[in-house]
């Protein structure tokens, strides 16, 4: 930043003061398969089998034919395996983190909690926005004061009516966030829009969340946000029926981690209006408020 010399230990600058941060390793290339190249070689050795096979056939070469055959046996079995590193990982993501998503869920429930979480700003590498869900929903909407991200309370008090009260959650993807700033060596909130449109999908892709295929539109104070498949497709579909209230009120983990990213970027709040998973493809459609700050 200021051109001072420094060693690879240091963890501050000693001219200005600012704090460094060590330069994440190259990413390594996966040693799995990709599902995708599953199925292209599932089609190729499909092919391949019945070419070689007419072709041994009409020729009346015995071998050839046999090896025809036998590639088309083994384009079957490719096609029809599972995809492996994709269910190993989610299977592990739902075991570890389902049972707290699902704690959440019923806390929102025994407190009769209807409303939308609000999706608090925050700047600085590595801070994560958080979520305020408040117990009464009011138009327009009191916004939390941004200084609310540093506060460890979880019932807090909005505005001067002590009927104003609401819950203060940490987002359930936080750390998704954490780990995107990570990759991009970026603080989102120093990022433009635009911006962060065209380098999410790169960074969901190296984190492993989903393939490269992520949309970002923009309309007014609308952001909707669409990711084609998403690691975590089991999570998604498992939440949706078990833990309905998290999903339309907080959000799954990928779509909170969409809404904090958003309002870490816009320095807005943000607030989840819907989404919507078909199983290959989550469409999260936000809101960017505008409203009185309590």
């Amino acid at each position: 930043m200021c051109g001072s010399e420094i060693r690879l230990k240091d963890r501050f600058c000693s001219s200005c003061g600012a704090q460094l941060t060590q330069p994440l390793q190259p990413a390594t290339r996966s040693l799995l398969v990709r599902p995708e190249t599953f199925s292209a070689a599932g089609i190729f050795m499909l092919v391949l089998g019945v070419l070689v096979g007419v072709f041994g056939y009409f020729i009346g070469i015995i071998p050839i034919l046999a090896l025809g055959l036998g590639s088309l046996l083994l384009g079957v079995i490719i096609l029809t395996l599972p995809e492996p590193t994709t269910s190993k990982t989610d299977r592990l993501i739902i075991l570890s983190s389902l049972p707290s998503l699902l704690d959440i869920d019923a806390l929102l429930e025994d407190l009769d909690i209807e409303s939308r979480g609000i999706y608090i700003p925050v700047s600085g590498f590595g801070a994560v926005p958080k979520v305020l869900l408040p117990i009464k929903e009011s138009t327009p909407p009191l916004l939390p004061r941004v200084g609310l991200t540093r506060s460890r309370r979880v019932f807090l008090t909005l505005g001067r009516n002590q009927n104003e009260r609401g819950i203060l959650l940490n987002p359930p993807g936080g750390e998704i966030v954490r780990a995107l700033e990570n990759f991009l060596q970026t603080d989102l909130s120093t990022m433009k829009l635009d911006e962060f449109a065209t380098r999410i999908g790169f960074g969901f892709e190296t984190l492993n969340i989903s393939t490269r295929t992520v949309e970002v539109q923009v309309d007014g104070t609308s952001v909707t946000v669409s990711v084609q498949s998403i690691s975590t497709a089991n999570l998604e579909e498992r939440l949706r029926s078990e833990a309905p209230r998290l999903v339309a009120q907080i959000g799954s983990p990928i779509t909170s981690a969409i809404a904090a990213a958003i309002s870490k970027v816009t320095g807005k709040h943000v607030r989840i209006n819907e989404s919507n998973f078909d199983g290959s493809r989550l469409t999260v459609a936000l809101e960017v408020l505008e409203g009185v700050s309590g």
